[in-house]
């Protein structure tokens, strides 16, 4: 059977996977080589059944081309041989293989026959396709008759004949048609005098930037709105031709610019050969040179496809590629993004990166050029849909939806090209860019002591090592870099602009969105499958539905500009100064003074770290001022429109805007920006809850509802005066925990005070309701734990809990309590210990923090709080740390007992999928008992090979190792599951294969992860419990977005914040309860297990036993009796398992006799028997592992960890960016029974007890019970969101 990631070879440069072959079929097709992609359908024809979505796919696409080409002749004996060939294509290759007829190829038969033939021969072949349409089902029969391909004359013919063929479906009296028409754009009706808006004070930047960021935004700006009496079609024609502009590649702006600038300078008489010449005026010159080099590199190309020979030459790989787009576009898209690489900074260290890897480089240029490709394409089909727009009223009523095409839509929508094309095309675009670019150098001769000028290359290839690794790096000419400090490169981000019009509506894998521009509906890693066929699968199956009608929900929100809050914005940014979280233009930083010279080096270096401290502060305040730049000027060039935020969601569900630089997920400064597209009337309560939301981001969101209110009255004197002297009265807003958030609710709650009727004001502001600890209150569901829920607001209560709080005076109540004993750490911290030590550890403990991560964040606080503290005290910062954190994870083991149960069980679940075979390895491995088979390393991106590893014989600690580092590469199942909103969730943690592809400029390897890659079993682990609390969070979240939309509410979210209008909060509040009830109301943990016991039946994996358990002896003693080797150990399972299930009463008798160690373990093991992994024991919800010595005053470097500082970046961060292996010695190999070793410190090292690997049937533990906690309480909780 072909494996769907095997790499097939058809001709000289086409190959790949069987989907791979699909892309270069459609390449082939665009650039009119039909004989090459007949091979390609031909040969997927081995590969694929009949009747798949992807031999229907490629008979269409081939069908359609052919099409194309026939109309070229126009009719006669040219376009009649045209149609022959067709016709045997549709009989021979397709009816005669038994391909599924759909009704997009009787489609393209029919407008062929049109097109070629005339009289009763062309109404004779037509009626036979209509015959073959009919017997498909009147479905397909109306899809054919009522298709849009069809352009006026061909509907004009075939509407006759299908008249003919059967009469056309009567309208039922009474029964109405309705015509769905295009929500129209919102324009907005205060608009300001741009004239009158002061200019954006500009930050300096180096690069890309702010620079691209205002070009990008040039053209747009200057088309105005139409005029308030323009009718509504003229205002969405005209929303939609600017989109567009703002959506399309700036690269024709870019080469526009490059010419202007040198026709300028060629005026005022500046050459070429003068090194004073700007850079936009330098890329002029390159594409000048890189075109004609890229047009002789077409000829050749086409010159070999048209004749190919025996030689495997790269061009046979990008050749047909190079054919896709405009040459001028190919190479302004080169020098763009060689330039965006090369002119990048490192963040951290705001240093320019002066060189790029070449495999980053030329995977980034093909997926640019693949990107633009894909524009250009979806540029031509709308081109296509208007020139076929149909008039006719019926055509327009019955038009169908292509529900019965979509399957085709989005198996074409999922294609990408093959990497190794796409990394021979970006080598030789880096090669033909190194060869022809080239700048005037100007240098001191050292002997005449004159300028000399001469042209150098602009751009350098070398290697240098890294990690001991040979790499190659493009690097820039010095001179280059001089350039580029003085001068800014303008760069390729319009792309990711809000939009004025509202999205497309999500209908497929990347059919949503922006109007051109394809983004796919998950983020996923780089070179990540899984989730995306698992996605496909859900969708062919119609599971995606609510998925996508909640992100479309999200997407078709329309949002202003706050014009009075930007005004202030604007006036506090050209100030310069530091304005709530506005960073300043010039920070005032004091720079220690340097200490006295002295034999003491410990001064200079104490005085070097602050230096280093103050100019790392005020690098990161630079930078944050150059984003919050790109924020102003497009909020600005936005003023006066509606703007929309198309959504996609990371591989857990939780929803995230695209546009990066404008959103309301945006910090303080944007979220005060922003308000709702559509007004709302306060209605009866919308009063009351503008007032608790001031309240609410004043910071005074701890006090009850009625409290807040009581606030807000009580200041507003200080409202008022935020509202009429912002920055030159009492500041009162400034004081707030997010200050412009709170200066747009002064606006628009004095702006209802005012108003003759507040009931009847119109208000836009977004009004939030905000979770309390969301993973803990879904863990507190999950679990019942009643102490637990009470403490996160599920539980009814007067005022609002908080676990923070709650944690931080248990925490003080001990430590007041150890104080008086006598600990000398205690009577340290007693009456220091505040809610923000707390807070971190506990936020982060429920998304898989570990202790040691814990005691880091702890740590943090202690240093602020304790600031006097040297490493060598007897209370320091380690020991601080460390205890605080104990008695943290102490408090929250204590409330959250049963969420502590359900991620124990979690964690299992994941160690014994990520430690599992399949039934077809099994079935492979068990065939010969006397070798376990593993895999070598891939080559040229084949499956790996086979190759046998001998293990030694079973009962020895040695033997143990052996055997569970030869299974290791063998396990390659991922955690996956279905949330309630039915997404396939799949977990991308593998061990990163790599591949080595050859190319005119070096041999490159490249990163690319397959699903015959194994398992990374940290990760794996590490990530599941969270990850599983975040899908459960995002279906909430999705849940309630479409609840509100079928309410007529507005929704946004941020994650655990939700907002909506002041009067719709209540009515928003009992859709939030209801979905967590309706979704915690179902078996949540139970279903789990179910669908694991599916997923994974018949599976079997390597179980982990304590070698000095009960058991443990016992099944040493069999592998000692038996003399067992650890692949007779996996054949004796699987047939014992085989027998078991066995109907046959007989053979289940036999497999209850046998004698195994799996047997022994699932007769007489219990929990205590089985090793817990360390991967489980480092990351429970309150829970210190034993490896933990809360009593060590040791160095703190031998337990520091490095833990992700971000809420939601601890599995993104620790687990995601670690290099782990899936298992380790350290924690799972045995233990030497020889003295104790020492570590640095002087003590012993702590010791692993012995363990065993037995093989057993995959099953999963029983779900834990649940506590006493009533899920539907939470309906009586006024503060679950508030």
């Amino acid at each position: 059977m072909h494996h769907p990631d095997e790499i097939v070879k058809v001709l000289h440069g086409v190959q790949g996977t069987a989907h791979e072959l699909l892309s270069l079929l459609h390449t082939a097709l665009q650039v009119g080589r039909l004989s090459r992609a007949a091979q390609i359908v031909q040969r997927l024809s081995e590969l694929f059944t009949p009747q798949t979505t992807e031999m229907v796919h490629a008979h269409t696409a081939y069908l359609e081309a052919s099409l194309k080409a026939l109309a070229l002749h126009g009719r006669g004996e040219q376009a009649e041989r045209a149609l022959d060939g067709m016709q045997r294509w549709f009989e021979i290759e397709i009816k005669k293989r038994g391909v599924r007829l759909d009704a997009r190829i009787l489609v393209v038969m029919i407008r062929a026959s049109i097109k070629a033939l005339t009289g009763p021969k062309r109404d004779r072949t037509i009626k036979r396709y209509l015959d073959l349409a009919q017997e498909k089902g009147r479905d397909v029969y109306e899809e054919v008759i009522e298709s849009q391909e069809y352009d006026d004359a061909e509907f004009t013919i075939l509407g006759r004949l299908s008249y003919e063929h059967s009469r056309p479906q009567e309208v039922l009296e009474g029964e109405a048609l309705v015509v769905k028409e295009e929500p129209l754009p919102i324009q907005r009706q205060d608009t300001l005098r741009m004239d009158d808006v002061p200019a954006v004070l500009p930050t300096a930047l180096r690069g890309e930037g702010l620079t691209g960021v205002k070009r990008a935004l040039e053209d747009f700006s200057q088309t105005p709105l139409l005029p308030a009496d323009a009718s509504a079609e003229q205002k969405r024609e005209h929303a939609l031709m600017r989109q567009q502009m703002m959506e399309e590649s700036s690269v024709e702006v870019a080469m526009d610019r490059w010419r202007k600038a040198d026709e300028q300078l060629r005026k005022i008489g500046i050459h070429t050969s003068m090194q004073s010449k700007p850079i936009s005026a330098l890329m002029r010159q390159w594409y000048q040179s890189l075109l004609p080099a890229l047009e002789q590199e077409l000829a050749e190309c086409k010159k070999l496809l048209s004749n190919p020979g025996r030689s495997d030459h790269d061009r046979y790989h990008y050749g047909p590629y190079l054919e896709l787009l405009p040459l001028d576009k190919i190479a302004a898209n080169t020098i763009l993004h060689t330039m965006t690489k090369i002119a990048a900074k490192d963040r951290s260290s705001d240093r320019w990166t002066l060189e790029v890897k070449l495999t980053v480089l030329t995977m980034g240029l093909a997926r640019a050029i693949e990107q633009e490709c894909s524009v250009d394409s979806s540029k031509q089909k709308s081109l296509r849909r208007k020139r076929n727009k149909r008039f006719n009223s019926k055509a327009s009523i019955h038009a169908k939806d292509g529900s019965k095409n979509s399957d085709q839509s989005n198996l074409l929508s999922s294609l990408s090209w093959p990497l190794e094309a796409k990394v021979k095309f970006g080598a030789m675009l880096a090669t033909k860019l190194i060869e022809t670019a080239q700048l005037p150098v100007t240098r001191l001769h050292p002997r005449t002591g004159e300028n000399i000028t001469q042209a150098q290359p602009a751009f350098l290839h070398r290697f240098k090592w890294e990690k001991g690794k040979k790499t190659g790096m493009l690097s820039p000419n010095p001179a280059l870099v001089e350039k580029l400090e003085s001068e800014p490169v303008g760069s390729l981000i319009a792309k990711r602009m809000p939009m004025i019009v509202e999205p497309q509506p999500w209908t497929g894998w990347n059919k949503g969105g922006y109007m051109h521009y394809s983004n796919s509906i998950l983020r996923l890693p780089f070179g990540d499958r899984s989730a995306k066929e698992y996605f496909m699968a859900a969708h062919d199956k119609g599971d995606t539905t609510q998925i996508y009608a909640g992100l479309t929900a999200l997407g078709d929100v329309p949002w202003l500009i706050n014009h009075d809050v930007f005004k202030v914005q604007l006036e506090a940014w050209n100030s310069g100064e530091a304005v709530a979280n506005i960073a300043p233009l010039h920070p005032q930083l004091d720079v220690p003074p340097e200490p006295e010279p002295s034999a003491d080096p410990a001064p200079r270096r104490k005085w070097l770290e602050e230096v280093r401290e103050v100019e790392n502060k005020r690098i990161g305040l630079h930078s944050e001022r150059c984003f919050q730049n790109f924020q102003m000027e497009i909020a600005r060039t936005m003023l006066n429109e509606t703007l929309y935020f198309p959504h996609n969601m990371d591989f857990r569900g939780r929803a995230y805007p695209i546009p990066p630089y404008l959103n309301h997920m945006g910090a303080d400064n944007v979220r005060g920006l922003l308000t709702f597209g559509r007004g709302k009337r306060l209605g009866a309560t919308g009063l009351r809850w503008l007032k608790i939301h001031l309240a609410t981001v004043a910071g005074h969101d701890k006090a009850s509802l009625s409290e807040r209110i009581e606030f807000t009255t009580a200041h507003l004197d200080d409202i008022y005066d935020s509202v009429r002297n912002p920055l030159g009265g009492r500041r009162w807003w400034l004081q707030a925990e997010d200050a412009w958030q709170t200066l747009a609710a002064c606006f628009e709650l004095t702006a209802a005070l005012d108003s003759p009727d507040p009931e009847n004001f119109i208000s836009r502001l977004p009004v939030q309701q905000d979770g309390t600890c969301n993973g803990l209150q879904h863990y507190a569901a999950l679990g019942g734990d009643k102490i637990g829920a009470a403490q996160v607001n599920l539980e009814p209560g007067d005022r609002p809990a908080d676990v923070y709080t709650a944690v931080a005076e248990a925490v003080r109540t001990d430590v007041h309590k150890d104080a008086l004993a006598g600990n000398v750490i205690a009577k340290k911290l007693d009456g220091h210990i505040t809610r923000k030590c707390v807070k971190q550890p506990v936020m982060t403990n429920v998304y898989g923090v570990t202790w040691f991560g814990a005691k880091e964040q702890v740590r943090k606080q202690m240093e602020v709080i304790f600031p006097d503290v040297r490493k060598f005290d007897e209370v320091n910062y380690a020991n601080m740390s460390q205890y605080i954190a104990t008695k943290i994870f102490k408090s929250l083991g204590t409330m959250f007992g049963g969420a502590q149960a359900i991620q124990h069980w979690l964690g299992q679940c994941a160690d014994r999928i990520s430690t599992s075979l399949t039934p077809d390895q099994i079935q492979e491995l068990s065939a010969d008992p006397k070798q376990v088979k593993r895999n070598s390393k891939a080559t040229k991106g084949r499956p790996k090979k086979e190759v046998v590893v001998k293990l030694g014989e079973s009962g020895s600690a040695e033997a143990d190792r052996v055997q569970q580092r030869a299974a290791k590469p063998m396990f390659k199942s991922t955690v996956v599951w279905t949330t309630p909103l039915r997404l396939p969730v799949v977990q991308p943690y593998r061990s990163e294969g790599r591949r080595e592809v050859k190319t005119s400029l070096q041999g490159m390897t490249l990163q690319e992860p397959r699903t015959w890659h194994p398992v990374s079993k940290r990760k794996q682990l590490q990530a599941f419990p969270p990850n599983f609390i975040h899908s459960l969070d995002a279906t909430h979240m999705l849940l309630s977005a479409l609840k509100c939309k079928e309410q007529g509410m507005t929704f946004a979210s941020v994650h655990d914040s939700f907002w909506t209008h002041a009067c719709d909060v209540d009515r928003m509040g009992v859709a939030l309860r209801d979905s967590f009830v309706e979704m915690h109301s179902d078996n949540i943990v139970g279903r789990l297990r179910e669908e694991f016991q599916t997923r994974y039946k018949g599976y079997m994996y390597l179980a982990t036993v304590l070698a000095k358990s009960k058991v443990g002896n016992k099944i040493t003693d069999l592998r000692k009796e038996l003399k067992l080797k650890a692949a007779d150990e996996l054949a004796m399972e699987a047939k014992r398992t085989k027998l078991l299930n066995s109907e046959d009463a007989e053979e289940r008798s036999q497999g209850q006799a046998m004698r195994t160690p799996g047997s022994i373990l699932e007769a007489e093991g219990d929990e205590s028997a089985f090793a817990v992994p360390a991967e489980i024991a480092e990351h429970q919800l309150g829970i210190i592992p034993d490896t933990a010595d809360i009593h060590s005053n040791e160095d703190e470097a031998e337990v520091r960890e490095v833990t992700a500082e971000a809420q939601e970046g601890i599995v993104g961060g620790s687990v995601l960016g670690t290099n782990t292996e899936a298992t380790d010695d350290a924690v799972t190999g045995s233990a030497k029974e020889k003295s104790p070793a020492v570590g640095k410190s002087g003590k012993p090292k702590k010791v692993y007890p012995r363990r065993l690997f037995v093989w057993m049937p995959v099953t999963f533990p029983d779900v834990p019970p649940k506590g006493e906690f009533d899920v539907r309480k939470i309906r009586e909780s006024n503060y679950f969101f508030h």
